[in-house]
């Protein structure tokens, strides 16, 4: 950035905002420097952090809820500075480690092809948890085949002693157990897993209760996370705590109390009684799947607030279509927000037989969305918040609760964990044109 005297008033001002403002937009300048972050890691992670056992979670989707599982059965405390898991944050969470932790638990995304191994060298992990190959980064990996060959490089560090934790249930992820030297340990729920998970029943709340199948012991398992597909985090803690021979018994309460990543399948009920399903934070295809097929057998008068999906696979319009007709079958209203490009989700509810009088489609913006569904809303309704990562629709959650809401942008960039922490969620407009804010957003 070019330094002008509006740029230094720019930077001066921004002090004003609440939280670490320069931290988080500042982000561009901090990430050109991950190569000598990386090096520094590297070095720190060699020479001071040998006696510590690091696990990295890698994979499309769960890798949050899975390192929260993993950390909370280690007993490991959670020095993440950042939840930004690419970047320079990488090898800035590393060096947050002490050596005095026997384990660390750190999360490792890919932006971009050629990066995984790069970051697998600096972090030499001894245990490495996948936890799914999905069409997350489909924009950048064309195909399934490209995104686990950019994932595996994780693995292929590893030397015989260490370990592959695998979900075997991903044909795509257990590809990768032929890549490695690590010993490999598999979870899922297929019955040729290591970890398994069995007699799953969802309850009517969307948490599941199961059995755990672990070296020829069985556990009974109430899960506190909601959604059959979160079963998937608790069997990968449970097979890192096997094979870090801990006692499964004495950790199985510890998961039993772990609390769900912001913003993925977290409830939060109001004082009238209507519960809010926040699962806002992106909206890949399958992750809309997950949120849509758990939210379709709860029982009670829904309503579905719908955003945009993050990179659909195929037509857009095809998408929507399709994701109207599944929600017609269920939903008593439903809330679009995206502007035309969701009006082929609602002619297709309608077509499936929907009242289009229980539809509303608004606009990029969550402008209206407030009003409309307090205009519908009766106690013990039960209400599904879903949407692009981009259109951070938790900002609908924080006005249905009473709290106060000046933001208004319709795309957001912001690199923060969640919307509780932006320091735009009550600044003044004037600031939208900070010369280090209006990057990250559009109006």
């Amino acid at each position: 950035m070019k330094i002008t005297p509006k740029t230094i008033a720019d930077f001066f001002r921004l002090g004003s905002l609440p939280g670490d403002p320069r931290g988080v937009f500042l982000r561009h300048e901090y990430d050109k420097h991950e190569p000598r972050f990386r090096k520094l890691a590297a070095f720190y992670r060699q020479h001071f952090l040998s006696r510590t056992r690091i696990v990295t979670v890698i994979g499309s989707l769960g890798k949050t809820s899975t390192r929260q599982a993993v950390a909370l059965a280690l007993n490991c405390p959670d020095r993440n500075f950042s939840h930004y898991n690419a970047r320079a944050s990488v090898p800035g969470n590393l060096l947050r480690l002490r050596r005095r932790d026997r384990h660390g638990v750190i999360e490792v995304s890919v932006g971009m092809p050629g990066k995984m191994e790069a970051r697998a060298r600096m972090i030499r992990p001894d245990i490495v948890v996948v936890t799914s190959v999905k069409s997350d980064h489909h924009s950048i990996f064309p195909t399934l085949l490209d995104t686990r060959q950019e994932k595996v490089k994780m693995l292929t560090v590893m030397g015989e002693n260490g370990i592959a934790i695998l979900n075997g249930d991903d044909e795509n992820v257990r590809w990768m157990a032929t890549q490695t030297r690590a010993r490999v340990v598999t979870f899922g729920m297929n019955s040729d897993n290591d970890i398994r998970a069995t007699k799953i029943d969802v309850n009517e709340d969307g948490t599941a209760s199961f059995e755990i199948q672990v070296a020829g012991a069985t556990f009974h398992f109430q899960s506190p996370l909601v959604g059959r597909h979160m079963v998937y985090p608790v069997l990968a803690a449970v097979a890192v705590a096997h094979v870090e021979k801990m006692d499964i018994a004495a950790i199985l309460p510890k998961l039993a109390h772990v609390p769900p990543a912001v913003s993925r399948m977290e409830w939060h009920k109001l004082p009238n009684g209507i519960r809010i399903l926040d699962d806002s934070f992106k909206a890949s295809p399958e992750s809309v799947d997950a949120a849509v097929e758990t939210f379709s057998k709860m029982t009670g008068r829904k309503i579905v607030v719908m955003g945009k999906i993050d990179e659909p696979v195929g037509k857009a319009r095809d998408r929507y279509r399709e994701l109207g007709e599944r929600l017609a079958k269920f939903s008593d209203f439903l809330l679009c927000i995206g502007g035309n490009e969701l009006t082929s989700m609602r002619a297709a509810a309608v077509a499936a037989g929907m009242d289009v009088s229980t539809i509303k489609v608004l606009g990029s913006r969550i402008d209206g969305a407030h009003e409309w569904l307090q205009s519908i809303l009766k106690p013990g309704d039960l209400v599904l918040l879903k949407g692009s990562i981009n259109q951070k629709l938790r900002r609908i959650l924080f006005q249905l609760m009473g709290k106060p809401v000046a933001c208004r942008i319709k795309f957001c960039g912001v690199k923060v964990r969640t919307c509780d922490d932006c320091p735009l969620l009550n600044a003044p407009e004037s600031f939208y044109r900070n010369s280090f804010v209006s990057p990250y957003i559009k109006l």
